[in-house]
C-alpha cells in the first residue's frame, strides 16, 4: 500500500569536482556498499568498478561493514539522492520499492528531512575515463596522499562503539548493586536504537547488557523506542499490514526482561492512529477522516477507530504485561487523529478541518479521548503503568482545556523550554523545544504543570540533557553548567518525572550522571566535579567549562536555524560557487541556503554570534585541554569540545563563505579591487575550511560515535569528509588568482 513518492523536475546537485559524475557514486559507496551492487547499479562489472576505486586512490579490495546496510541504510540514501535514481537507490540498498516507502514516510520524517523532493536524476553510468579525467583524478589523488600522508587509506571505523557496547558484562555487574530512584521516571532513548522498524530483526540488538548498566549507574530507569501499534498487533482492518507482528512482539518480551534486570522498564512512544493511503479508505469509507497528502486519518470520532485504539493497546500490554508504560503525541508531523495537524486552530474555534465528524466536536475534545482510549486499554490490564501524555504541539489557545479531560490518571508531560523567551544580537524570540543553550523551563510549560496539579496529575519534563539540534554529532556537548542550571529551575517546579532525550542524546555520560545527582540533591555541580575528577582539577574543568557555557549562549537560537543551519552536517557540507537555488531541508542538506540557515536574525548578526561562539568555544576548549591525560572519562570529554569546536568553526566558515559569494553573484561589486577582496576572503575561508576538516578527520579517527545520532545514523562517512577537502581543493583552483 505504499509507493515512492514522485520524482520532481528539480534537477539534482551537479557535484563538479569529480572528473565523471559516476566517480562519484563509486566514491560515496566504497566500502559501505559491496561492490557487486555498486557495479549493478552503475551497469557494469566489479572488476571495472574495482580498478575505478583504485584509480581513485581507494584500496580496490576494501571489505564492506555489513553495519552500513542494518544501522546505516539512512547516510546511504542520503549521500545518493542527489546522485542516483530511484532504481540505483534500491540496488545499491538491495530493497524493494514498498521497502524503501516505508523509510521515507516512518523513520523519523526521512522524506522531510530529505527536503519533501526526490531530485531529477539522470541515471549515471560508468563509462571508461577520457585522458583529461584521468588526470585530474590523479590530482585527486595526490591532493588526498598529501594531506593524509598516514590516514588516506585508514578504514571507516563507524559502528566500532556499538560493538564496545556489545562487549559481555562480568556477572558480578550484570545487576547494579544500588539502584537509584525507582518511581520518579528517567527515561531515554536508546543511544543506537532503529528508529523505524527496530524489533523486527533480533539481530540488532539496541539494549546490550553493558548500555543498559551505564544507564542504570547514570540512574536512567526507562527506555523509550518508537512502535506503530499495527506492527505490534494483527491491525483488524487490513491484517497484511501487521506482517511479523508475532516476530516483533517476542523481540520486545526479550528486551523487556532484559531491562528488567537493571531496573529499568520499556515504553513505547505511541503516534496513534496511522494515517491510511486512498486505498485503504476505498474499503472502508465509513473511516475517512482529514486528508494532508496523498494521505488521511482514520477518524478517532468514529466507534470504529475508538475500538481499535483501546482494544490495540490493551491487547499489547496482555502480550508484554511488563511493560513500563507509554507516551503518547497527539499534535505530531504525523495525521492521526482529524486536528493533529491542525495547528491552527481557532480560538474557541473547532480548527480548520474538514472532517464531518470532528469539525462538530472541540480540537481539546478529540485530543483529550485518544490520550484515555489508549490509557484505559492498557490500565485495564496493569492500573501501575504509567501513561504519559506529552503536550508537543497542543496549541496556546486550548491546550489548558485538554487536562481537565484526561481521565485516566496519566502523567503530563511539557518540553521544558516551551515559550522560553530570549533576546541573542538583539534578535528577540521564543523557544518551541531543542535548546540547551537557553536553560528552561519556559512560561508554557510552567503554565501547564500548574494545571496539571491543580488536577491532581504528575508532572514530566521532557528535555535534553547530552545534546540537541544545536550540536548533535556529539553524544554529549561538554556544558555542565547549562544542565546544572536547568535541573535547578525544574526542581522548583516540583518536577519529578524526566524524559531526558528525543532520539538524539541517548548516549550514557557525564551529563545525565549530573543530572541525576542534581534531581537527588547530592550536592552542587562543583561537588559533583570533585567526586568525578578529585579537588585538584575539579576547579579548572569548572572554570573551562564555564567559558564553553557562555560560548554557547551565542548560538544564535530558532527552531529554523536548528533545523535548517549547516552545524551538523558541518565539515563535510559542499562550498558550492554557485547559487543552487536549493533550500535547506530540516536536519538534512544545508545547500547553501543562507536566509533559510539564519531564519529571524540579520546576516550579519548570525555571522557575527557564530563568531562570537567559535572565540569563546576556542578559548574553553584550550583551557581543558591543559588537563587531558589525567582522567580517561574526561578525556573524552575534551574531545567532544574538540570535536564541538570544528563543527562550529565549519559553520562559521559556511556561512562566511556564502555571504561573500552571494555579494559577489548579486553584481553589487562596484570596483575590481572590491571584487578581488571578496575572492581573497573567499579563498582564506576555503584554506581555515581544509584545517578543519582535517582536524576532524583526526578526531574522527579517535571515535567513532562523532557524527553519529539514531535517527539519521551518521551524518557523515569518513569518505564524506575526504570528499569535502576535494571540493575545498575544486573552489581553491577556481578562486585562486
Amino acid at each position: 500500500m505504499n509507493s515512492l513518492p514522485e520524482i520532481s523536475d528539480v534537477r539534482a546537485i551537479q557535484y563538479e569536482y569529480f572528473p565523471a559524475r559516476w566517480q562519484a557514486v563509486v566514491w560515496r559507496n566504497w566500502g559501505y556498499v559491496p561492490v557487486k551492487r555498486i557495479a549493478a547499479a552503475l551497469g557494469t562489472s566489479c572488476e571495472e568498478i574495482q580498478d575505478a576505486a583504485a584509480t581513485l586512490g581507494l584500496n580496490p579490495k576494501e571489505q564492506v561493514n555489513e553495519a552500513w546496510e542494518k544501522r546505516g541504510y539512512l547516510t546511504i540514501i542520503r549521500n545518493n539522492w542527489h546522485l542516483c535514481t530511484y532504481k540505483q537507490i534500491l540496488t545499491l540498498l538491495n530493497i524493494s520499492a514498498e521497502e524503501l516507502a516505508f523509510i521515507l514516510k516512518e523513520d523519523d520524517f526521512m522524506w522531510i528531512k530529505l527536503g519533501s523532493l526526490k531530485p531529477l536524476v539522470d541515471a549515471p553510468k560508468y563509462t571508461p575515463l577520457t585522458d583529461e579525467e584521468l588526470q585530474q583524478t590523479k590530482k585527486i589523488v595526490e591532493l588526498l596522499k598529501d594531506r593524509f600522508p598516514a590516514g588516506y587509506g585508514k578504514r571507516d571505523n563507524a559502528f566500532a562503539f556499538v560493538e564496545e557496547f556489545h562487549k559481555p558484562v562480568c556477572e558480578a555487574q550484570c545487576v547494579p548493586l544500588q539502584l537509584h530512584n525507582t518511581e520518579n521516571l528517567r527515561m531515554i532513548y536508546p543511544y543506537f536504537a532503529l528508529y523505524g522498524d527496530a524489533l523486527i530483526d533480533e539481530s540488532i540488538d539496541p539494549l546490550p547488557e553493558r548500555i543498559l548498566k551505564e544507564y542504570a549507574d547514570a540512574g536512567i530507569n526507562g527506555i523509550w523506542m518508537q512502535m506503530v501499534l499495527y506492527q505490534l498487533v494483527e491491525f483488524p482492518f487490513e491484517p497484511s499490514l501487521s506482517k511479523g507482528w508475532e516476530k516483533r512482539i517476542e523481540s520486545l518480551r526479550k528486551l523487556v526482561a532484559k531491562a528488567k534486570k537493571y531496573g529499568i522498564g520499556i515504553y513505547p512512544y505511541l503516534n496513534e492512529p496511522r494515517a491510511m493511503s486512498d486505498a485503504f479508505f476505498q474499503k472502508y469509507p465509513e473511516l475517512r477522516g482529514e486528508s494532508e497528502g496523498d494521505f488521511y486519518a482514520m477518524c478517532t470520532s468514529t466507534k470504529e477507530v475508538q475500538t481499535y485504539l483501546y482494544q490495540s493497546v490493551k491487547h499489547l500490554f496482555e502480550m508484554v504485561p511488563d511493560l513500563a508504560g507509554f507516551f503518547t503525541i497527539t499534535m505530531s508531523e504525523n495525521l492521526t487523529n482529524c486536528y493533529s495537524r491542525s495547528y491552527l486552530a481557532e480560538k474557541e474555534g473547532t480548527g480548520n478541518i474538514d472532517c464531518p465528524r470532528c469539525s462538530e466536536r472541540k480540537p481539546w475534545e478529540v485530543v483529550a479521548e485518544v490520550n484515555n482510549l489508549m490509557a484505559k486499554g492498557a490500565h485495564d490490564v496493569n492500573p501501575d503503568v504509567k501513561a504519559i501524555a506529552w503536550t508537543w504541539g497542543w496549541p496556546d489557545e486550548w491546550a489548558e482545556k485538554v487536562v481537565p479531560l484526561l481521565t485516566e490518571g496519566q502523567i503530563l508531560q511539557c518540553t521544558s523550554e516551551e515559550a522560553m523567551k530570549f533576546c541573542i544580537g538583539g534578535v528577540e524570540g521564543s523557544v518551541l523545544d531543542y535548546t540547551m543553550s537557553l536553560c528552561g523551563p519556559g512560561e508554557k510549560a510552567k503554565k501547564m504543570w500548574k494545571v496539571a496539579r491543580e488536577h491532581g496529575l504528575q508532572m514530566s519534563a521532557k528535555v535534553q540533557m547530552n545534546n540537541t539540534w544545536e550540536m548533535t554529532v556529539v553524544p554529549y556537548i561538554p556544558v555542565l553548567e547549562k544542565v546544572a542550571t536547568h535541573i535547578k529551575q525544574l526542581k522548583e517546579q516540583g518536577i519529578q518525572h524526566l524524559q531526558v532525550s528525543w532520539t538524539l542524546g541517548g548516549c550514557p555520560s557525564p551529563n545525565l550522571r549530573l543530572a541525576e545527582w542534581l534531581m537527588e540533591d547530592r550536592g552542587t555541580l562543583k561537588d559533583f566535579l570533585g567526586d568525578w575528577l578529585g579537588e585538584n582539577i575539579a576547579e579548572g574543568v569548572f572554570a573551562a567549562q564555564q567559558r564553553l557555557c557562555n560560548a554557547f549562549s551565542h548560538y544564535p537560537f530558532h527552531m529554523e536555524t536548528l533545523y535548517f543551519g549547516p552545524q551538523n552536517s558541518g565539515p563535510m557540507a559542499p562550498f558550492f560557487l554557485e547559487n543552487t537555488g536549493y533550500r535547506a531541508s530540516m536536519v538534512g542538506y544545508p545547500y547553501d541556503d543562507i536566509n533559510g540557515w539564519r531564519s529571524i536574525y540579520p546576516a550579519d548578526v548570525y555571522e557575527d554570534e557564530y563568531r562570537q561562539l567559535v572565540k569563546g568555544w576556542e578559548e574553553g576548549t584550550t583551557e581543558l585541554l591543559v588537563y587531558m591525560g589525567q582522567n580517561g572519562e574526561l578525556d573524552d570529554m575534551i574531545l567532544m569540545a574538540q570535536v564541538v569546536l570544528c563543527q562550529y568553526e565549519s559553520a562559521y566558515h559556511h556561512i562566511q563563505f556564502v555571504n561573500r559569494r552571494d555579494k559577489m553573484l548579486e553584481n553589487t561589486v562596484s570596483s575590481a579591487e572590491e571584487k578581488e577582496k571578496l575572492q581573497c576572503e573567499m579563498l582564506r575561508i576555503v584554506r581555515e575550511e581544509m584545517e578543519t576538516v582535517q582536524t576532524l578527520i583526526d578526531l574522527r579517527l579517535q571515535d567513532s560515535r562523532i557524527g553519529f545520532e539514531s535517527s539519521n545514523h551518521y551524518f557523515y562517512t569518513l569518505q564524506d569528509l575526504k570528499e569535502k577537502m576535494i571540493n575545498l581543493a575544486y573552489c581553491e583552483k577556481k578562486l585562486a588568482f
